[in-house]
Order: C-alpha cells, then structure tokens, then sequence
C-alpha cells in the first residue's frame, strides 16, 4: 500500500497502486475538480506532486498532452490526478479544488 498526504489535510491516506488519485480523494471526501470525470480530457484535477515524486507513476502520453496546451508545458510536478498512482509516500497540493462532474450535462 502507498500513503498519500495532500496539503491542508491533517491526515495520512492509504491509497492502492491500483487506483488513482482522483479516484483516492474522491473516496476520502476531499475535492477535487474533475470536469470530464476523470478520463484525462479536461485538465482540470491538476496537482502538485510536493514530494516522493519517484513514487509516482510515468506520465503517458494523454496526460503530457493534456498538460501542454494553452498554458504552456506545465512543471513535471504538476500532474493530473486521474492519470497519476502511487506506490510509495507521496505529498500533493490540489490546484483546483470543488469543481466535479456532474452526468446531467
């Protein structure tokens, strides 16, 4: 199991290899924006990766593109979370946070 700590938050979380960060805070109640809903299409659920960066999974190449539009590439710490596992101590900051899916639309 991997231990994830985001910003803000006074507590470890356990997270799985298997499952993404989104997918991981989503679970724990902490928000997150995710327009498309998680399917590396709208660049919104971007995080910070503030330490164990090793420990995170390759960025492939819809999550390198997705980072690379309008704003300029983007630092390789900044990734998308729902593109992004971890299988070690990883510390996040959210960039943007509330914002989710909503299937109505």
């Amino acid at each position: 199991m991997a231990t994830l700590i985001v910003e803000g938050y006074d507590r470890l979380i356990t997270a799985s290899p298997a499952i993404s960060l989104l997918n991981t805070l989503l679970r724990e109640g902490i928000p997150i924006s995710h327009l498309c809903g998680g399917k590396s299409q709208c660049g919104t659920c971007r995080v910070k990766i503030l330490d164990g960066e090793s420990f995170c999974s390759p960025m492939g190449e819809r999550e390198r593109l997705r980072l690379s539009g309008k704003e300029g590439t983007l630092p390789a710490s900044v990734r998308l979370a729902c593109q992004t596992y971890i299988r070690g101590k990883v510390m996040i900051r959210i960039l943007a946070s509330g914002r989710s899916f909503d299937k109505k639309e």
